[in-house]
């Protein structure tokens, strides 16, 4: 087998590995790149492999990053089955319609702006449409989790809880070669312990090949015993100044944990009563989806579930949909908090937000996630000031804070201590979805425990050794 690594190597987004064996071609993910100016010219290029010759996809989870080129591979002639668990298949159907959706909004947009200007603008298409979303759908096959899958004549597969996102999933696969049994286990992106809805990661005991993520593999979250605390805090503190609290948000898994954790603040009465706004209509679509889901809870929330309660509810909660209903924000002048997208501030409702209000010291930024290298939402956190919006330069003034424990992926401690259920290290590690320099350090470390790490990058074909008959 070789393996063709063409997105997350050496960077965090566009997660997708090309597996090329003796019985066809096997796809694991396949993300959209985001963040950087180049991101629009590396989503549009032609696949390494000819989609044709794909036999079929394994997807670990709903996040963009990894479902995201999904519509372009079959548009290019993919005819195979995206193998996924049922939650990852309703919420790809979901991501993929609203992203759909924003690019004919953008190429609109751009296409105005260019006949405004007198311009050629026949060269402007949206990176995939709301037909191409479609024509997706029908090739998704939602599979369960620990349960063994035949993928072709001599290859099998089962999910196995990866603890990222509802319905997310490491990827195990079996094969043969000499009479001998060899595996690779591709980790999608591994969550934290004891992470708000969501169950733990499973617990691996070995595989011939790992294939692990790495976006957190050189540092630690802030403690987990106090951040929910800490959140209260900062928001209670923002009402009390007369301001408005931002989070940007990913739709889809983060901004339900928020809610989850709003609603147990409320609940302890640790956060002032306050109006929350959802300014997200996929959010919205999400959490139906969460609400369908209620056996991949953990115990926890279960455990609210039995009482009748709904931890992803409050009394003050309410969804917005239209552009106007978002638009009426603006106005308004007591204190609230607005969950809204993308969680990056890449585009989305959460630029109008920061557009009105960023250069306000009353008002509050709350950071919730990872900020990749090249977006807005990372420039705010690393204190550039003034930073561009809409093509408009404003100061930040609003207080900021990161609260990294939010995170959906497992830290540097917790990835090392997920590799603790080895009972031996695989024969070679591939680490991905990490920024290089951060992959470095984790390497170091597993290295320094006899594990054999590398950091491929975007482009590098790895063949894997036979084993003696």
């Amino acid at each position: 087998m070789t393996i063709l690594f063409t997105g997350a190597a050496g960077e965090v987004t566009g997660s997708c590995h090309l597996l090329e064996t003796e019985w066809g071609l096997i796809a694991l993910d396949c993300g959209m790149f985001q963040g950087g100016a180049e991101r629009h010219l590396r989503n549009r290029e032609k696949f390494p492999v000819n989609p044709q010759e794909v036999t079929a996809v394994l997807l670990s989870h709903a996040h963009l990053d990894h479902c995201g080129r999904l519509p372009l591979f079959v548009r290019d002639g993919f005819s195979g089955k995206i193998f996924a668990t049922d939650a990852t298949c309703q919420l790809t159907t979901i991501v993929l319609h609203d992203a759909a959706t924003l690019n004919e909004e953008d190429a609109n947009w751009k296409i105005k702006r260019l006949k405004k200007k007198g311009e050629d603008w026949s060269w402007v298409t949206p990176l995939f449409s709301t037909t191409d979303v479609e024509k997706m759908e029908s090739h998704l096959e939602p599979v369960p989790y620990n349960q063994w899958q035949r993928l072709n004549k001599g290859m099998q597969f089962r999910f196995l809880e990866a603890g990222h996102l509802l319905g997310s999933a490491m990827i195990d696969l079996r094969w043969k070669v000499n009479g001998k049994e060899r595996s690779l286990l591709f980790t999608g992106d591994i969550g934290p312990m004891k992470m708000p809805i969501v169950r733990d990661p499973a617990r691996v005991e070995g595989t011939s090949v790992l294939l692990m993520e790495s976006t957190y593999g050189d540092r630690n979250h802030s403690p987990k015993d106090n951040y929910q605390i800490r959140f209260g805090q900062i928001i209670n503190e923002t009402i009390a100044n007369g301001g408005v609290v931002i989070i940007p948000s990913f739709a889809v898994g983060r901004t339900q944990e928020v809610l989850y954790v709003l609603s147990q603040l409320m609940r302890e009465k640790v956060l002032a009563p306050v109006d929350v706004f959802v300014d997200s209509p996929m959010a919205e679509e999400v959490t139906k989806v969460y609400h369908h889901h209620l056996s991949l809870y953990d115990e926890e929330a279960s455990s609210l579930v039995r009482q009748g309660r709904d931890p992803l509810s409050l009394p003050s909660l309410k969804f917005l949909r239209s552009v106007e209903e978002s638009k009426t924000l603006n106005e308004r002048q007591e204190p609230f908090v607005v969950i809204a997208g993308s969680g990056m501030c890449t585009g989305g409702r959460v630029k109008h937000h920061l557009a009105h209000r960023i250069s306000d010291p009353k008002n509050t930024i709350i950071f919730v996630g990872f900020q990749a290298e090249g977006t807005l939402g990372r420039q705010i956190v690393d204190g550039v000031s003034p930073v561009r919006i809409f093509g408009e330069h404003y100061p930040v003034r609003a207080r900021v804070e990161v609260l990294d424990a939010f995170s959906a992926h497992a830290d540097q401690s917790e990835l090392v201590r997920w590799t603790e259920g080895f009972l031996r290290p695989p024969e070679i590690t591939f680490l991905v979805h990490g920024e290089k320099e951060r992959a470095m350090v984790l390497q170091r470390i597993l290295s320094e425990r006899g594990w054999n790490c590398w950091i491929p990058e975007s482009g590098q074909r790895f063949t894997l050794a036979v084993p003696e008959t």
